[in-house]
Parts: C-alpha cells; structure tokens; sequence
C-alpha cells in the first residue's frame, strides 16, 4: 500500500466512524424510548467512543499536512442503515473483518509511530467491541429473542 492510499484508507476509517456513530447514537435513542435501556447505555458508549476516534483521525490527518480542502472529500461520512429491530443492529454492525483490515493499516504506517499507535489502540477497542457484540448474539441465541429483550430492560 502506497502512503496515499494508506491516507485514504485512514481517513475513510474516520469517515466510517463519523456515520456508525450517527448510526449508534439512533438506535440508542430509539432502543431507549423502547425500555432497552441497557442496550441503549451501550449504543450510546459506543458512538462516542466512535465520534471520539473519527476526531483523532481527523486531527491526525491535519498534522499530517491535510488541509480543509483536502478533507472534506476524504471524510464524507459514511451512511449507514438504521435499523429498528436491537438484532438487526447487532448483526449489521458486527463485523469481524474490521480488525484484520485495521492490522493491514497498521503495517501500512510502520515508519509513522504516531499514527500506528493510534490504529493499535483502535484494534483493541474494536476487540472488545467485536466481543459484547458476539455476546449478545450469543445471548439471543440462548435466551431466545424475547428473553433477550426483557434483559435490556
């Protein structure tokens, strides 16, 4: 991978963040006017975590030399669908693959320490991520679907 195209790759991993983020903060609103509360705790922990990230990759961006310009094409945020059903938002936004794909940038900045710190410490908020995510599959699983939702009350 090229240094641009590893730019590219970091700044839509910001943009990506910008929109899951949007996206979190939805279903938690909405999971919480449904009395999923613990749900909605951990949809709301989530988008910020994840507003927080897409700001440091924002202003990582900037020093390294992006300007404004520049920026406002390499974060478009992206879109993603809102979904009312708490599985269905689960199952869309488990994404296993993520981890592997911010290895690959990792490597891409091994002669920037900054940076690579930063996608190192992505990788393991996305682990655990990945982790609560697959736990409550786990649990609708075992639970049933309904069982599930009284205990995110």
């Amino acid at each position: 991978m090229t240094k641009e195209e590893a730019l590219k790759a970091f700044a839509y991993m910001g943009a990506v963040w910008f929109g899951n983020s949007k996206q979190h903060f939805a279903f938690s609103a909405y999971d919480r006017l449904q009395g999923w509360n613990k749900l909605a705790d951990k949809w709301k922990e989530e988008a910020e975590e994840e507003w927080d990230e897409a700001e440091e990759v924002l202003n990582r961006l900037v020093e390294l030399g992006c300007k404004p310009a520049e920026l406002q094409e390499m974060m478009k945020t992206i879109e993603f669908p809102f979904y009312d059903d708490p599985k269905q938002q689960i199952e869309s936004d488990f994404q296993p693959t993520a981890i592997e794909e911010m290895s690959k940038l990792a490597q891409a900045f091994a002669d920037d320490y900054p940076t690579q710190k930063l996608i190192q410490k992505w990788i393991d908020g996305e682990k655990d991520h990945m982790a609560w995510e697959a736990q409550y599959l786990n649990y609708i699983k075992k639970l049933g679907y309904e069982n599930f939702l009284t205990a995110m009350m």
